[in-house]
């Protein structure tokens, strides 16, 4: 997945943008990093069975600097675009 030369500033001003709490609701502090790669969650259709390729949402994670608590983001809500069509 190509990601934007300024993936991790983008990733924080859009959260901010969308008006998201900065605490850590583990621990209550306001120091994180930003995963330098996106992490692709995997959709599971419930059935216990598996498609290869499975289906995958593209998300920024975010990791507390604090308690190691992890956070998701699906990259297509916060509007980046991590597959432009060519």
């Amino acid at each position: 997945m190509p990601l934007p030369d300024n993936y991790k500033d983008l990733i924080l001003e859009k959260l901010k943008e969308k008006g998201a709490i900065p605490l850590c609701e583990i621990c209550q502090h306001n120091d994180w990093a930003v995963v330098d790669q996106a992490i692709s969650a995997p959709i599971s259709d419930l059935t216990g069975g598996m498609r290869i390729p499975q289906p995958q949402i593209p998300c920024a994670g975010l990791i507390c600097n604090n308690c190691g608590n992890l956070r998701l983001f699906a990259l297509g809500a916060l509007g980046i675009d991590v597959n432009p069509k060519k």
